[in-house]
């Protein structure tokens, strides 16, 4: 569930007909099975279409701009405000800003961040700033006094402890995919980017909008624990930890 009634099968028909792993799989065996986060990461230029796979070597990138509004996409279905406020995200490495939906989009190094041993001296730091601003990262992410934290959790995370209200879904080989707003406290998939199916027993989610990499049938780790459903208050598409 998730998405347009068409857009699913749409996605799959695709997948098989363009991306060798999905091409490979269903030659194999007529299905798609679920796909870990090993075996995409092991077969990452496997799972571009024909004529768009880099060497295995190289990270494809992704538009600044679309991860944008990805964020921006979660953040106001978790009930956050960010017209108007600087929106940093906790990240292992640094992009440059981006200006869209009436706020300045930027980035706050993790720990464990990737810096460049040759920068030059006052190269970018993503330090927070001392105004208002909405940062998303994980617990130990630092914050001011003005600032809004806004709590970044996986499927593995909600399993143990449940769903925080106004907390993202977020899995670091998919991205953004959902939120729990805090009208209702359900975990709710990204409309129209998200799908969430079982299959032996566990969720899968195919990404509706990707193509570099084109992920159908992930499963992230816990998923064998939730379950589809519809939200009680919204009527639209969440997932449930099973009893």
């Amino acid at each position: 569930m998730g998405g347009g009634p068409h857009t699913y099968p749409r996605t799959v028909r695709r997948a098989v007909r363009t991306v060798p792993h999905y091409r490979e799989r269903y030659a194999a065996t007529g299905t798609l099975p679920p796909l870990t986060r090993a075996e995409a990461e092991e077969r990452r230029h496997l799972l571009m279409p024909l004529g768009a796979a880099p060497p295995a070597r190289r990270e494809p990138g992704r538009p600044a701009a679309e991860y944008v509004d990805e964020l921006h996409r979660a953040l106001r279905l978790a009930g956050h405000r960010t017209r108007g406020l600087d929106v940093y995200e906790a990240a292992r490495g640094l992009r440059d800003p981006v200006r869209a939906h009436g706020s300045t989009w930027r980035v706050v190094l993790t720990a464990d961040a990737r810096t460049d041993p040759y920068a030059e001296p006052g190269s970018p730091t993503g330090t927070l700033p001392e105004g208002p601003a909405l940062v998303v990262g994980d617990p130990g992410t630092p914050c001011g006094p003005d600032h809004v934290r806004v709590a970044r959790t996986s499927l593995a995370d909600i399993a143990g402890s449940g769903p925080l209200p106004g907390s993202l879904w977020y899995e670091p080989w998919l991205g953004h995919l959902g939120a729990v707003p805090p009208s209702c406290g359900e975990l709710h998939l990204g409309t129209g980017r998200v799908d969430a199916r079982l299959i032996g027993g566990a969720t899968v989610l195919t990404l509706l909008r990707s193509r570099l990499p084109t992920l159908v049938h992930a499963r992230p780790d816990a998923a064998e624990s939730f379950r589809p459903g519809r939200c009680p208050v919204h009527g639209t598409p969440i997932l449930r930890r099973t009893p």
